[in-house]
C-alpha cells in the first residue's frame, strides 16, 4: 500500500486524491476522514520517498518496487484465496485496469523456481549432455566456476542466491553448447542426443523465466560497463536533500487540484523572483522536476491542452554550451501559424550535480512538468503538475552524455559524490549570482533596450513592443479617466501575445548567431569599465547578499557576500508601514519613521565599503531589490555621526537595473540634438484632484535664466504629445509638474495639459509608445515620486516607475524622486542643477554637487562665487525669503535632499 501511495505521487496526485482513493478502494475504514488520510498515511509516505527514495537498492525506481511487492502480494494471496478473488482484488483494491496486466501479474504469482531446470553437470533428459560435460571438464576444456566478469556485469545477484543458482546453470548450459561446437569429429547420434536434452532444458527454463518478474530477469541479465557505472552513480546520489524541497507543499499537484489562489512553492517563487528564472529543473527524490513558468494566455491554452489526454506533445535534444538543453515542446494550438512554445531545459555537464540530475532523468524516463503562471505586475499562480514521458531516444542519449561526464568529473569514486557536489561551484557563486540578477532584473522593456540584431525578427519585435506599449497606453486612459477597463482587455491580451511570441523568436534567432547582445563587440558578457564597481542586492529567502561585479585588464571579476545580520523581512514590514503613511502625519511620524529606514541602511553601506573601496573605485552602481528600491541607498551613513554616506565615499552613485544595461546605454547609437534645453512646466489647477502649485512655473522661468538656449513647454502648449515630439529633439529634459504613481505602472506618469486626467498624463506605456530619446543625455523629472511606484509585483525588482521608459527609449541618465518633494525643494534643486549644467558641468558631476549644496545647507549664506551664485539669483528675484522657509522644511525632513537619485550612466 505505501508503494502505491509513491506510485500516485509519480503520476502528480494530490494527497487528498490518493487518500480518497485508498479510502474508496477499502485500504483504509471509510470512516477515517479523508483530510486525516492525507495528512497521517499518505504525507508521511511522501515525505521520506522524496527525501530517500524508495525503500530497495534501485530507490529511484518507485514502479519497479510496487510492481515486484504487487507479485509478491498476489503470490501470497493465491494460497489462501481462490483465483477469481485475487484478480477481482487486483481490479478493485489495486486498480489494475489493463486485463493483460492483471493476467501477467496472476501469472508470475506461482513460484517459479518449482520449474526450474536441473544442472546439466549433473543431470540431463537422454545424460548425452550430462556426459558430454564431464568429458568436457576432466579435459579442462569447459570450467565449473564462473568467470569474474559474469559476476561483476550482474551485481544484483549478490543478495538473491536461489536467481544465482539460476545464472549459474544458464552460464553451464551455454558454455557447453559453445564448447562442443568448437570441437570436430563428434558423432550425428552424439550431437542429436544433446540437441534433445538441450531442447528439454531450455522448455524447463522458460517455464521458470515466464514466471519471474521484470526485476528478476534484469538481475539476471547481464549490465554493460555504463549500465553498471550508471546504477553506482545513483545509489550514491541516494539522499542528496535540498533543504527548500523539504516543505510539504514543496512540489505541485496535479491541476484539477490546484485552486486558482493556490500559493506557489516558496522555492519555486525564489527562483523565479530572485533568479529570474523561467525554466528549470531540480530533483527531489525519485521525481526529476521541470519548472516552467507560463506568461501569455496562448501559452495557457498549450498547457491545457497538455492536460488532456493522449495529447500530443514534443522533446527535441541538442549540444548547448558544456552541455545538452533538452527542449520540451507544448502541443501546438490549432489554427496558430507561428511555432509551439517550447520549454528549455539546460544540463552542464561541466557540474557534478547537473550531470546526475541527468543521469537520473535519463533513468527513469519521466519528468514532472510543474506549470506557473506568472500574470500582472510579477503576481504568481500555481497551475500545476503533470507527468511527461519521455522518448526512448533521447533518455539514451541523456544518459549516455550524462555516464560520460560522470566518468570524466569523478572517475571510479562514486563514492565521493557527495563531497563534490557539495563543493562544487563555490569558485563560481558570485558570478552565477551576479549573473542571475542580471535575468532576474532584465524586465520587459529591458529586452527593447538590450537586445539588438540585424534579422528581421528585431524589426518585428521592436514593433510589437511599441504597439503593445500603444494599447497600454490607452488602456491607461481609459483607468485614468475612471473608466475601468476590464483587464480581460482582448486586444491589450492580443497585443501581449504578439510581443511576447515576438521576443520568443528573436531570442531563438539570437541563438543562431543572427542576433546579438548591444555590448557583444566588447565582451562575451556584461562588463563594468575598471573605476566602476557594479553591485546587485539579492533578497535570497530573506537574507541579503551583495553580488559585485568589476573589471582588471578586461576580465570581469566577481564577489558575493551574505550580510546575514541585515534581515530583509522586518524591513519589507517597516517599508510598507512607511509607504502607507502620508508625509504630513502628525508628529513628524513619516519622516522620523524615514531616517529609522535610512539609518537601519548604515550596516548594508558598510558591507558594500569593505567589499568595494572607494579607494579602487570612482563609481559605485547600485541595483536594488525589493524593498530597498524604495529608500535612499546613496543617503545610507557610515557611522554614527551620519556626516558620512555612500554619496560621500564615491566620486559617482548612481543607480541601474542591470550592467547589461549600463553596457548596452554606454554603447547605445546617439544623435545630435537640435535643442539643448527643453523645459515642459505644468503647474496643474485646470482638472478636478490637480491642485495648482506654482513651483514648476518658477522652475522654467529660472532654468531659461541659466541657459543661453532654452526651449520651454508650459501651460496650454505642455500637452503630452507636444512633449514627447520636442523631447527627440533635446539634450537636456526637464520636466516639473505633478508627478502620479498608479497601481497600475502603465498608467503611473506626469500631469502635463489635456481634457482629462488620462489626456494629460505623460505615462510610463506612453513614453514607451512614442518617445525617441537617442539625442537625449539627460532627463530630470523634478516632480513628486517619479522614482518609486506603487505596484506590489516582485519580478521587476528595480525600475518599475516612468523613469525606465526613459531609459528604454534611449535616454542616458534620469534624475527622479522617491517621494513627494515641495515646490520650493524642487526650484532649489532645479536652480543649483541647471547652473552647474549651464557652465558645462556633466550630468553627474551637476547632480552631485547639486546634491552636496543642498544636504550641507550652503544656501544659509548667500554665495560668493561659482555657479551657486547665479542659482541664488534667479531664486532671490522670484522667491525673495526662500532661505526661511527652506529652513523650516529641512527641520521637518533633514532628509529632504536624500529624494533626488540619479539612474543610468551619467
Amino acid at each position: 500500500m505505501l508503494t502505491r501511495i509513491a506510485v500516485e505521487d509519480v503520476g502528480c496526485r494530490s494527497p487528498q486524491t490518493i487518500g480518497y482513493q485508498l479510502r474508496s478502494t477499502g485500504l483504509v475504514l471509510p470512516g477515517i476522514p479523508g483530510s486525516a488520510v492525507a495528512r497521517d498515511l499518505v504525507m508521511p509516505v511522501l515525505r521520506t520517498v522524496r527525501s530517500d527514495g524508495v525503500p530497495w537498492d534501485r530507490w529511484w525506481d518507485v514502479g519497479g518496487l510496487h510492481a515486484l511487492l504487487i507479485e509478491l502480494w498476489v503470490g501470497r494471496r493465491l494460497s489462501t484465496h481462490s483465483p477469481e478473488k485475487v484478480r477481482d482484488e487486483l481490479t478493485a483494491v489495486w486498480c489494475f485496469e489493463d486485463s493483460r496486466l492483471v493476467d501477467t501479474v496472476m501469472h508470475n504469482a506461482e513460484d517459479p523456481f518449482t520449474f526450474l531446470p536441473p544442472d546439466l553437470l549433473q543431470e540431463s533428459a537422454t545424460g548425452t549432455a550430462k556426459a558430454c560435460a564431464e568429458f568436457l571438464v576432466t579435459r579442462g576444456l569447459m570450467k565449473i566456476t564462473l568467470p569474474d566478469a559474469f559476476l561483476s556485469a550482474r551485481p544484483g545477484l549478490a543478495d538473491r542466491l536461489d536467481l544465482m543458482e539460476v545464472a549459474t546453470r544458464w552460464h553451464h548450459r551455454v558454455d557447453l553448447e559453445e564448447t562442443v561446437h568448437r570441437l570436430r569429429g563428434l558423432s550425428p547420434d552424439l550431437l542429436t542426443g544433446l540437441r534433445r536434452d538441450l531442447d528439454a532444458w531450455d522448455a524447463q527454463m522458460g517455464q521458470l523465466a515466464s514466471h519471474l518478474t521484470a526485476y528478476e530477469l534484469k538481475l539476471i541479465a547481464p549490465m554493460t560497463e555504463d549500465e553498471r557505472y550508471g546504477e553506482e552513480c545513483l545509489r550514491a546520489g541516494r539522499g542528496l536533500h535540498r533543504a527548500e524541497l523539504h516543505p510539504d507543499d514543496a512540489l505541485l499537484w496535479q491541476p484539477v487540484s490546484v485552486a486558482p489562489d493556490s500559493s506557489v512553492p516558496e522555492w519555486m517563487v525564489e527562483e523565479i523572483i530572485t533568479c529570474g528564472t523561467r525554466f528549470f529543473h531540480r530533483q527531489a527524490g525519485p521525481h526529476p522536476v521541470w519548472l516552467a513558468t507560463v506568461e501569455t494566455d496562448a501559452h495557457m491554452a498549450a498547457v491545457r491542452m497538455l492536460m488532456e489526454p493522449s495529447t500530443r506533445y514534443g522533446f527535441g535534444v541538442e549540444d548547448y554550451g558544456d552541455g545538452l538543453r533538452l527542449g520540451f515542446q507544448f502541443p501546438a494550438l490549432p489554427a496558430d501559424p507561428d511555432p509551439p512554445f517550447r520549454a528549455p531545459y539546460i544540463y552542464s555537464l561541466s557540474w557534478v550535480e547537473h550531470a546526475l540530475e541527468l543521469l537520473h532523468l535519463a533513468t527513469v524516463g519521466y519528468a514532472r512538468l510543474s506549470v506557473v503562471r506568472l500574470v500582472g505586475d510579477g503576481e504568481l499562480k500555481a497551475v500545476g503538475s503533470i507527468q511527461l514521458g519521455l522518448p526512448e531516444e533521447l533518455c539514451a542519449r541523456a544518459k549516455e552524455a550524462a555516464i560520460a561526464a560522470l566518468r570524466r568529473l569523478i572517475g571510479d569514486e562514486t563514492q565521493t559524490m557527495r563531497q563534490r557536489i557539495a563543493l562544487e561551484g563555490h569558485d563560481q557563486a558570485a558570478e552565477v549570482a551576479f549573473q542571475t540578477c542580471e535575468t532576474a532584473k532584465g524586465e520587459d522593456i529591458h529586452d527593447e533596450l538590450a537586445l539588438e540584431s540585424d534579422a528581421a525578427e528585431y524589426e518585428s519585435f521592436m514593433a510589437a513592443a511599441r504597439h503593445l506599449a500603444g494599447v497600454r497606453s490607452r488602456h491607461a486612459v481609459g483607468l485614468l479617466d475612471g473608466k475601468c477597463p476590464s483587464d480581460e482587455d482582448v486586444e491589450l491580451k492580443a497585443a501581449a501575445e504578439t510581443r511576447q511570441r515576438a521576443l520568443e523568436l528573436l531570442r531563438a534567432a539570437a541563438g543562431r548567431g543572427n542576433g546579438k547582445a548591444r555590448w557583444s563587440h566588447r565582451s562575451d558578457k556584461p562588463s563594468v569599465d575598471e573605476q566602476t564597481a557594479f553591485v546587485h542586492l539579492i533578497n535570497r529567502y530573506g537574507t541579503l547578499q551583495l553580488a559585485v561585479c568589476r573589471t582588471r585588464a578586461g576580465h570581469s571579476y566577481f564577489d558575493l557576500v551574505s550580510c546575514g545580520e541585515f534581515p530583509l523581512g522586518p524591513l519589507a514590514g517597516a517599508v510598507d508601514e512607511w509607504t502607507r503613511q502620508a508625509p504630513d502625519h502628525p508628529r513628524r511620524g513619516w519622516h522620523n519613521y524615514l531616517e529609522q529606514l535610512v539609518a537601519e541602511c548604515g550596516g548594508l553601506a558598510q558591507a558594500i565599503i569593505e567589499m568595494v573601496s572607494p579607494q579602487e573605485f570612482r563609481r559605485l552602481v547600485l541595483s536594488p531589490t525589493a524593498p530597498l528600491e524604495l529608500l535612499p541607498l546613496h543617503a545610507a551613513p557610515l557611522d554614527n555621526t551620519r556626516n558620512s554616506t555612500l554619496s560621500n565615499a564615491f566620486e559617482q552613485v548612481l543607480y541601474a537595473p542591470t550592467a547589461r544595461l549600463v553596457s548596452a546605454i554606454e554603447s547605445s547609437q546617439r544623435h545630435a540634438a537640435v535643442v539643448e534645453v527643453l523645459v515642459v512646466a505644468h503647474g496643474g489647477g485646470h482638472l478636478p484632484g490637480l491642485e495648482l502649485i506654482s513651483g514648476p512655473l518658477c522652475e522654467a522661468e529660472v532654468i531659461a535664466g541659466l541657459h543661453n538656449s532654452v526651449e520651454v513647454l508650459t501651460r496650454e502648449e505642455a500637452t503630452p504629445d507636444r512633449a514627447l515630439h520636442m523631447m527627440s529633439m533635446a539634450r537636456i529634459v526637464h520636466v516639473a509638474a505633478h508627478g502620479l504613481t498608479h497601481p497600475n505602472r502603465w498608467a503611473t506618469g506626469l500631469a502635463l495639459h489635456g481634457d482629462s486626467l488620462g489626456a494629460a498624463m505623460l505615462t510610463s506605456s506612453g513614453v514607451l509608445a512614442n518617445g525617441v530619446f537617442s539625442s537625449v543625455d539627460l532627463v530630470i523629472l523634478n516632480a513628486c515620486r517619479t522614482g518609486t511606484h506603487e505596484g506590489a509585483g516582485r519580478t521587476v525588482q528595480t525600475l518599475r516607475s516612468i523613469e525606465s521608459a526613459f531609459l528604454a527609449r534611449g535616454a542616458k541618465a534620469v534624475i527622479s524622486t522617491l517621494w513627494d518633494i515641495t515646490d520650493l525643494q524642487g526650484v532649489v534643486f532645479s536652480s543649483v542643477l541647471h547652473a552647474y549644467l549651464g557652465v558645462g558641468a556633466d550630468s553627474h558631476t551637476a547632480y552631485a554637487r547639486t546634491i552636496r549644496y543642498l544636504r550641507e545647507h550652503w544656501w544659509r549664506v548667500p554665495s560668493e562665487a561659482g555657479p551657486e551664485v547665479a542659482a541664488e539669483s534667479a531664486i532671490d528675484a522670484i522667491l525673495p525669503d526662500w532661505r526661511s522657509h527652506m529652513e523650516q522644511q529641512v527641520d521637518e525632513n533633514p532628509l529632504f535632499w536624500a529624494a533626488f537619485k540619479i539612474t543610468g550612466v551619467a
